[in-house]
């Protein structure tokens, strides 16, 4: 059973009131699941108090420097990759997974907590090849859901037997004061970011993709970089993934499985909603990048976004860039075989053609 979960690190109130809300199945991995998250929440909520009496008013007193840079798009389409080499820039910082993991009181904590993630978190993620460590960048949808705020990731974790957990464009976005209480829970999240790092955030977060707008009105001047790639890659190593992190997270019975169909309807929705909110952008917000484009000639497609968003390109983040192309340049990506049938269901959909 895996000892890292979604959950691990969320303070007490904000899992009871999950459990209250969802439920969990009365069986003796779920209820070991539980028991491991109470225990970790308890002491998350004590040293959230420490924080709070160290730092709050520093919190209450700091700006975010500058607007955000936002990669976005599906899941699986690249944006880690394109993530880790924004993470080589001196200028930007990017969340990192102690932060996403503790989001409530890593700047009291970190110090305690980098040792045991050291011990915990397996060596690479488990969906594929990529390095995992307690520094390396993360996504803080992870860290909204443990700072109590609304997320589909949810709907993985409890799942329903007859939904894919990622249908609907309502989700996304919360709604009356639970959407206050998300924008207040980001805007301290990139806080705290700015008051470990002082820099420039670059976030990377599929779920964002439909949050365009919102965050476009919530950070005034921030940036979009839209990552593509091949359906016929996306869709299955998708699937692929969620099993796998629904396997290692759910607290109940009835995951289903998402269908070739299911995850290639929500790729479009995706597809389709950028391609039109991207529209509404003024210049030098947004850009685009295919992943087999950036994976070809890095350089090139950094230095061509870079550009497009008006933002600073070093010598510096050159170098960079080749030691880490250099470093890894034996891995090797998860391969997949989809049937003419699974084939022909994702090409029926005219954007993703």
């Amino acid at each position: 059973m895996k000892i890292f979960t979604i959950l691990q690190g969320i303070r007490l109130l904000p899992l009871m009131k999950l459990i209250c809300r969802n439920g969990i199945s009365p069986l003796p991995i779920y209820m070991i699941r539980f028991l491991m998250l109470f225990q970790g929440s308890l002491i998350s909520s004590l040293l959230t108090l420490a924080e709070n009496y160290n730092y709050a008013r520093k919190i209450r007193e700091t700006d975010i420097s500058k607007p955000p840079v936002f990669i976005i798009g599906h899941w699986r389409t690249g944006s880690t990759y394109l993530h880790q080499l924004f993470n080589l820039d001196p200028g930007f910082t990017t969340p990192n997974m102690v932060q996403t993991v503790i989001p409530d009181h890593f700047l009291f904590s970190t110090r305690y907590y980098v040792p045991i993630l050291n011990r915990v978190l397996p060596k690479k993620r488990p969906m594929d090849n990529v390095a995992l460590s307690p520094f390396e960048p993360q996504e803080e949808e992870f860290a909204l859901v443990r700072m109590g705020s609304e997320s589909p990731i949810v709907k993985l974790i409890f799942p329903s037997k007859n939904r894919y957990f990622l249908e609907g464009y309502d989700q996304y976005i919360p709604r009356g004061k639970k959407l206050e209480t998300w924008k207040k829970n980001l805007v301290t999240f990139y806080t705290k970011l700015t008051i470990s790092k002082g820099k420039q955030i670059v976030s990377k977060n599929p779920f964002h993709t439909m949050r365009l707008t919102l965050l476009a009105a919530m950070f005034p001047g921030a940036k979009f970089i839209h990552i593509t790639r091949d359906p016929l890659i996306v869709v299955p190593s998708t699937i692929h993934m969620w099993n796998i992190v629904a396997e290692d997270n759910k607290l109940k019975r009835g995951w289903k499985k998402p269908t070739t169909g299911e995850v290639a309807s929500v790729l479009g929705s995706y597809l389709e909603y950028v391609s039109e909110e991207s529209k509404k952008l003024e210049q030098k917000q947004f850009s685009e990048v295919r992943f087999e484009d950036l994976e070809k000639n890095p350089l090139a497609e950094l230095k061509r976004i870079y550009k497009e968003l008006d933002l600073p390109f070093t010598d510096s983040f050159v170098s960079e860039v080749r030691q880490f192309i250099s470093e890894n340049r034996n891995y090797r990506k998860n391969s997949y075989q989809l049937t003419e049938e699974d084939k022909e269901i994702i090409m029926s959909y005219p954007v993703l053609r």
